[in-house]
C-alpha cells in the first residue's frame, strides 16, 4: 500500500517536471472587440501624463484644503503628501524632457513581452518565485 502510494507519488513528481520543461502555447481566441496588443500599450504609455496630472491634482487640493484648515491631516500624512508631490512633478518633468525615439523604444520592448507571454516563452522559476525568460534559466 505505502510503495503503491509513493509511486504514485513520484510519478505525479515527474509530470509536473515534464510540464515545466515542456513548450507551453496558450491558445488566444481571436477578439475583435478588444484592441490589440499594440494599441493597449500605445495608449498605456499616451495616457500615463493625464494620469500623472490628475493624480497630482488631487494632491495638491488635499494639501490646500490642509493648509486653508478645513480637513486637516497628520503630520505624518502631510509629510508623505508633500514628498509624493515632489515625486510626481520630477515624473512629470521627465515624461517633458523624454526624447520621442526613447519612448518608442519603450513601447516596442513592452509589445514584445506581452508576444513572448502569450507565446508560452516564461517559465515559473520556483526558487525566484517569479517568472522568467526561458533563456534566462539556461
Amino acid at each position: 500500500m505505502a510503495a503503491a502510494v509513493l509511486a504514485a507519488f513520484s510519478q505525479a513528481v515527474a509530470q509536473e517536471e515534464q510540464a515545466q520543461e515542456r513548450f507551453h502555447k496558450r491558445h488566444i481566441p481571436y477578439r475583435p472587440d478588444r484592441p490589440s496588443i499594440r494599441e493597449q500599450v500605445t495608449q498605456k504609455h499616451a495616457n500615463r501624463r493625464h494620469h500623472l496630472q490628475r493624480h497630482l491634482s488631487q494632491l495638491q487640493s488635499t494639501i490646500s484644503e490642509h493648509t486653508s484648515g478645513r480637513k486637516l491631516l497628520s503630520d505624518e500624512d502631510y509629510e508623505r503628501h508633500l514628498k509624493f508631490v515632489q515625486g510626481l512633478h520630477r515624473k512629470l518633468a521627465a515624461l517633458e524632457e523624454k526624447d520621442p525615439r526613447i519612448a518608442q523604444l519603450e513601447i516596442e520592448e513592452e509589445i514584445e513581452m506581452h508576444e513572448k507571454m502569450l507565446e508560452g516563452e516564461f517559465l515559473w522559476d520556483m526558487e525566484r518565485g517569479e517568472l522568467v525568460l526561458k533563456d534566462d534559466l539556461q
